[in-house]
């Protein structure tokens, strides 16, 4: 089988009245709890556990600083889209808030905004 390698170019980004210049996407990571279940038969001493809840974490944006981009206020709710560069079809979508926004103005470099999303539902790492 042949290995697939793509380049982060392309990918575009949908939210709410989310309209900025979009630089990098980085995803918290979903997780899972697991739960102690352990109890005085447990075999050979070995702790037991079940899975618990399940997070789909979130998503920080990358945006050029533009005071003339539109970006949503904070806790604002709605479906993140993430669209791939490699077809229309692939794409990440997940419920989400805007939770925290953030900027830098580094001396001579360029201004830069951050926007954090909560995910409040499962995610969906759809390729159709």
């Amino acid at each position: 089988m042949a290995l697939a390698s793509y380049v982060s170019k392309g990918i575009t980004v949908t939210f709410s009245t989310l309209s900025a210049l979009l630089m990098d996407v980085t995803f918290d990571g979903e997780s899972a709890d697991t739960v102690d279940c352990t109890h005085q038969a447990s075999t050979n001493e070995w702790r037991e556990f079940k899975a618990g809840f399940k997070d789909a974490g979130g998503a920080t944006l990358a945006l050029l600083f533009d005071p003339d981009a539109t970006i949503p206020d904070l806790a604002t709710s709605g479906t993140l889209i993430v669209n791939w560069p490699t077809g229309a079809t692939n794409h990440y979508a997940v419920s989400a808030i805007l939770d925290n926004i953030g900027a830098a103005a580094p001396l001579g470099d360029k201004m830069t905004m951050s926007l954090h999303f909560r995910a409040t539902a499962a995610s969906n790492w759809a390729s159709t």
